[in-house]
């Protein structure tokens, strides 16, 4: 048989299974004018009729159930697990920020507070001691306020300590109260140079004498105020008591005071708070231990140095800080020539006046006769530390 003709009868038979009944809604509508109506009519019979056998119900339902499960695989399951898991790691994320951003406000807020406790330094109180007790032990009672002293260090620190210099003041030639050029109110600090409450109906002079070394003319000057029944205050270092101690009890004895100069006679400024202790206390105690006596409660810094800090430790350890408001260069080897001493008192002697000699002075034993006996005459007496409380 031709190849033609076999083609044309396998054409034949193919579209002759698709013209079978039961196919008829899958015909394609007819093209042209007819083409609308086909569509309305193919509509209608998708919408309408029924399968009529299995096999439609087969075809028909088939991509159906298909397309629904492609649905389901595709979109529903990875797009619910995909939600998840978004919503999951935002979450997280959402709480990691916000975790975050809370910590470190807190830290923030803690770091204020932190910064605002610690510049707010503790107020420190002045941690005034008891005074001395005549009838208690005297030294359980010194070494009691050395203690208390020295346990608040904190607040004696907190003092100023800055020396801007060493006691200094101004003569007045028409004898009328020396100047003083402290730089604080020393009286704030219980501290004095000079009696301000004198009147003049009462012409007084103060004479102290430094005995911050060891020296033999101490019973000299004593000879020459007994001679005068003039009193005198001393102020004494231990080195001067560990050589000099029976001037010590007879300055006592006579009716004098003796009164604290420290151990060593060394600048207390620099000095920490339980050095300055050891020299206000050391010097104490060894005086009573050997001379029975105690010391009087008043105090002279060596070279005349103070501060705030030293003068409140000085009050706290019971003294009175003196200095003076007549003075003269009778401390060195170069003594002042003869007559000098005699004529500075002269020129600047005041009433209420603290005068500040030196024990080993040569010019002072040489003239303390003319000046007691000068001075007598200008109508004054002799006066007590005591007077200035």
């Amino acid at each position: 048989m031709n190849k033609r003709v076999i083609t044309k009868l396998l054409a034949l038979f193919v579209i002759a299974a698709f013209l079978l009944p039961g196919c008829s809604s899958a015909k394609a509508p007819a093209s042209d004018a007819s083409g609308e109506q086909a569509s309305s009519q193919g509509t209608d019979l998708t919408e309408s009729e029924e399968p009529s056998s299995s096999e439609d119900t087969k075809d028909t339902s088939a991509p159906e159930d298909t397309t629904e499960e492609s649905t389901e695989a595709t979109t529903e399951e990875p797009s619910s697990e995909t939600t998840e898991e978004t919503t999951e790691v935002t979450t997280e994320a959402t709480s990691e920020e916000t975790t975050s951003e809370t910590t470190e406000e807190t830290t923030v807020e803690t770091t204020k507070e932190t910064t605002v406790e610690t510049t707010e330094a503790p107020e420190l109180v002045h941690p005034e001691p008891k005074p001395l007790d005549p009838d208690s032990d005297y030294l359980e009672q010194l070494e009691s306020l050395r203690s208390h002293i020295i346990a608040n260090a904190d607040y004696y620190n907190s003092l100023d300590n800055n020396p801007k210099e060493s006691w200094c003041f101004k003569r007045m030639d028409d004898h009328s109260q020396s100047y003083s050029y402290e730089y604080f109110d020393i009286s704030e600090y219980n501290g004095v140079y000079v009696n301000k409450n004198v009147s003049d109906d009462d012409k007084v002079i103060y004479l102290t004498f430094d005995c911050g070394y060891p020296s033999d003319k101490t019973a000299t000057i004593l000879d020459i105020l007994a001679e005068h029944n003039a009193k005198a205050s001393f102020f004494v270092t231990k080195m001067y008591l560990e050589e000099c101690s029976d001037y010590a009890i007879r300055m006592k004895e006579e009716g004098h005071m003796v009164c604290n100069h420290t151990v060593t006679h060394s600048d207390l400024v620099p000095m920490d708070v339980e050095q300055i202790c050891s020299e206000i206390f050391d010097v104490a105690e060894y005086f009573y231990n050997k001379t029975g006596y105690t010391l009087d409660p008043y105090f002279r810094t060596p070279k005349g140095t103070y501060t705030k800090k030293l003068m409140t430790i000085l009050t706290d350890a019971g003294y009175k800080t003196v200095f003076w408001s007549i003075a003269y260069n009778d401390y060195s080897d170069e003594q002042p020539e003869p007559g000098y001493v005699t004529n500075h008192f002269a020129t600047y002697h005041h009433n209420g006046a603290i005068a500040l000699m030196h024990n080993d002075s040569s010019s002072n034993v040489a003239e303390l006769d003319a000046v007691l006996t000068l001075l007598e005459n200008e109508g004054y007496r002799f006066g007590l530390l005591n007077e200035l409380n």
